[in-house]
């Protein structure tokens, strides 16, 4: 038996006296490298197989990808190996609650094995054969629930740590909605109670919020032909997902052609240019247009009106003075949510003094005051402008036509006099619009409202004045005009 024949365990035949000579050498070296080529073969598969199964275990066995002293992030009832430099023979834990550690042996192979038991932070120590210093692994685990909001949520820069039913928030987010994520994700893993959040969101965002504050007669739209309820807002441009987009109608009726001529000018998509159309013909007044900043998370108020005096009854007999407010009130919250979307909390109030109410108190006659008040919460982008109607007041007046001395007459009179019964109808419309600005660099002049003109020729600077009146220039943005 040669060496191959000991390898393979395989007994090559031996060539008889059939052939004899040169033929009888040959046909023995033929036969056996042909055995030797099946033998070599069979190693290889056999080689191949083993180290294909060798792999397909490594790779089913969940090994943790951290090194030694890195933090190991796992969910409670999981499994993982610890990449263990050599031979493992004792380990540690420090909190047996949290986590299960033990040595698997396969042959004359070790690996150390842990397993997550409830949420919470351990430490795992593993001795090797010949060390005297152990490897430590510091290991953390979550809930399921938290490690699948681990896994969605964008990364960001804070970083949340639950342990022991309790939640600690750090670091820094760049947008408040990042931050919202990370606080959910403490949430998933504590009670609301034990959610400590030391966490910083910035930079702080400065919001420009222009209001428009417009009073329009509805009552002579109608007697005109246009259909104020006809002209209509897209939802988009309520809800800040799209481009405004206004679109006018005309009333039915005997003045349908009126309406026609006023809605080929009244459908434009200028929200801005319809409204001057209806101021520049009597139609509406704007009561007020401020432009008001102020910080992301923070109020920002505004009034334009005055304080009325009501008597008020003290202690002991005594007469209290209290002040009302009325006119054109705002109070705005901008919150910026991402670069480009801003959460604003409007609350507009327009009131003004109703002496048909009046009451008499001593002396004195304390008018009524009617207002009218809005509240509402929008998301929008920069830019984007959004648009409350719907607050309608209504007054009634009676008007009396009568012929001199005969119309105060009894009973006759009645034929020299005429009464005229007239309701008028007003709509307050409310437009804002939020912008992110960004304060000017520091040394920078800029030119005050008036200061920037156009100037002309210097020879004919009174002519032009008197025949052109006073030139004017663009104003700066944010100044009254």
């Amino acid at each position: 038996m040669n060496s191959l024949e000991m390898a393979t365990g395989l007994r090559m035949p031996q060539a008889r006296n059939m052939v004899a000579g040169p033929l009888n050498t040959a046909l023995s070296a033929a036969w056996g490298g042909g055995w030797r080529l099946i033998a070599a073969a069979s190693l290889l598969a056999l080689s191949c197989a083993g180290t294909a199964q060798a792999q397909a275990q490594q790779a089913q066995r969940p090994v943790a990808v951290a090194a030694q002293g890195q933090e190991i992030v796992m969910a409670e009832r999981s499994q993982l190996m610890l990449p263990v430099a050599g031979v493992p023979v004792r380990v540690l834990i420090d909190d047996p609650s949290v986590a299960d550690v033990q040595i698997l042996s396969a042959n004359k192979r070790a690996d150390v094995f842990v397993q997550g038991l409830q949420p919470g932070r351990t430490t795992v120590q593993v001795w090797s054969r010949g060390q005297q210093q152990p490897q430590r692994w510091p290991v953390r685990v979550v809930s399921d629930v938290h490690a699948s909001l681990l896994t969605r949520q964008q990364p960001v820069q804070a970083q949340v740590d639950v342990s022991g039913g309790s939640a600690v928030v750090s670091g820094h987010s760049d947008t408040l909605v990042t931050h919202h994520n990370a606080a959910a994700v403490a949430a998933a893993g504590a009670a609301p109670d034990r959610i400590v959040d030391t966490s910083t969101v910035g930079p702080n965002q400065v919001v420009q919020v222009e209001v428009k504050v417009v009073e329009v007669s509805t009552s002579v739209l109608k007697e005109v032909g246009i259909n104020w309820r006809g002209g209509r807002i897209s939802h988009d441009a309520v809800t800040g997902k799209g481009p405004t987009n206004w679109q006018g109608g005309n009333s039915a009726g005997s003045a349908g052609v009126i309406g026609d001529g006023f809605s080929l000018l009244y459908s434009a998509t200028n929200f801005g240019a319809s409204l001057n159309l209806l101021q520049s013909n009597g139609m509406a007044r704007v009561l007020a247009e401020p432009t008001l900043v102020a910080l992301s998370g923070q109020s920002a108020s505004f009034l334009a009106g005055g304080e009325i005096p009501v008597p008020a009854a003290g202690s002991l007999g005594t007469q209290n003075v209290e002040f009302k407010s009325y006119g054109i009130g705002l109070s705005v919250a901008p919150t910026v949510l991402s670069a480009d979307r801003i959460a604003l909390k409007i609350a507009p109030e327009a009131s003004d003094l109703d002496y048909n109410n009046a009451i008499a108190v001593g002396d004195s006659l304390i008018p009524a005051i009617r207002t009218r008040r809005a509240d509402t919460m929008v998301e929008l982008a920069d830019g984007e402008s959004f648009v409350i109607s719907g607050l309608v007041s209504r007054e009634t007046t009676a008007n009396v036509d009568k012929f001199p001395f005969l119309g105060d007459l009894p009973i006759i009179g009645t034929f020299f006099r005429n009464m005229k019964y007239e309701q008028k109808e007003r709509e307050l419309v409310i437009v804002v619009t939020p912008r992110l600005v960004r304060p000017i660099a520091r040394g920078v002049a800029l030119p005050l409202p008036g200061e920037t003109q156009e100037q002309g020729d210097k020879a004919i600077n009174g002519w032009s004045y008197f025949l052109l009146g006073p030139a004017t220039g663009q104003g700066l943005p944010g100044f009254s005009r």
